[in-house]
């Protein structure tokens, strides 16, 4: 019966670790960036940890594209580059070049919901088979 127990107990530890890596937000770095972007449709909120509390929520439910964040207080740089001027801040590239942008209002709210960053994505998917 223990060896049962233990069994249970390993496959649901092991459950959890896959359901909360598969939901774990990745972040971008001055070094990766670059890559990461350079893939197919990528989506990248500039935030800052003081404003979590605005964070674009619905950012991991979109859909067709890559989803990192970037921490604007760690890497002024690429703020700086993106000319990032409030936060949060969505940027939708391909392939490396930016073709939407989503900024937050004066009260650091981001003033796009999931449905109009989702159909920028969408218009660019669509865009590649005409």
């Amino acid at each position: 019966m223990k060896y049962l127990d233990l069994k249970l107990l390993i496959t649901l530890i092991l459950v959890l670790v896959y359901v909360l890596s598969a939901n774990s937000q990745e972040f971008l770095t001055t070094e990766n960036f670059k890559s990461k972007i350079a893939k197919d449709i990528v989506a990248v909120e500039f935030w800052v940890e003081w404003n979590k509390t605005n964070e674009f929520s619905e950012f991991i439910e979109l859909n067709d594209c890559e989803k990192y964040r970037l921490d604007i207080a760690e890497y002024p740089d690429l703020q700086a580059k993106y000319e990032v001027t409030c936060i949060p801040t969505v940027i939708i590239f391909e392939s490396g070049e930016e073709k939407d942008r989503f900024k937050a209002n004066i009260m650091f709210e981001l003033d796009a919901d999931k449905k109009d960053v989702q159909k920028s994505i969408d218009k660019i998917m669509l865009a590649k088979f005409n």
